[in-house]
């Protein structure tokens, strides 16, 4: 008689987005400068944005404190270079 070999599950971590040391460093320092291919700017300030509104904690946070905020940035060659921006709302003077 054959044994049969038991499999074991694998358990995967969830994956992080590559994204989100970008995010993170922006709302740790209010400013972020990458540099990366000019073909994937449109796409890094996008996932950037698209990082920001899943970040329910900041966004609560900021809501809370009456605040509004707002990404700005700036492309030169293959730098992209991004601000945070947060100003108080007229609801919170």
């Amino acid at each position: 008689m054959e044994q049969k070999e038991v499999k074991e599950p694998r358990y995967y971590q969830p994956q992080t987005s590559k994204y989100l040391p970008i995010w993170n460093a922006l709302k740790n320092d209010k400013q972020c400068r990458l540099t990366a291919p000019p073909i994937y700017h449109k796409t890094i300030i996008k996932m950037v944005k698209n990082r920001r509104d899943k970040d329910t904690a900041f966004l609560f946070d900021l809501s809370e404190q009456h605040l509004t905020h707002h990404i700005k940035y700036k492309v030169s060659g293959s730098v992209i270079h991004f601000k945070l921006i947060i100003e108080a709302t007229l609801r919170g003077l």
